[in-house]
């Protein structure tokens, strides 16, 4: 949480990636999908902030990226 709390979309993507990989070899505890969920929408807010106006990343396909794309 620290690392989310510095607000660097770095650290951010850093714990991101750390809980996708822990999520491979177990099941996530309880505190941990909710660290997971908090990182992944605030790497998306940054994105879709980041990228506003551009045509590389669209909203739906950056939901679609973060899994959080649940009307298909």
């Amino acid at each position: 949480m620290e690392k989310i709390k510095t607000g660097s979309v770095y650290e951010i993507a850093e714990v991101l990636r750390d809980l996708f990989v822990l999520k491979v070899d177990k099941e996530l505890s309880f505190g941990e999908r909710k660290m997971l969920d908090t990182a992944r929408t605030l790497l998306f807010k940054e994105l879709s902030l980041a990228t506003k106006g551009n045509d590389l990343f669209q909203e739906p396909e950056l939901k679609e990226i973060f899994g959080l794309d649940t009307a298909k």
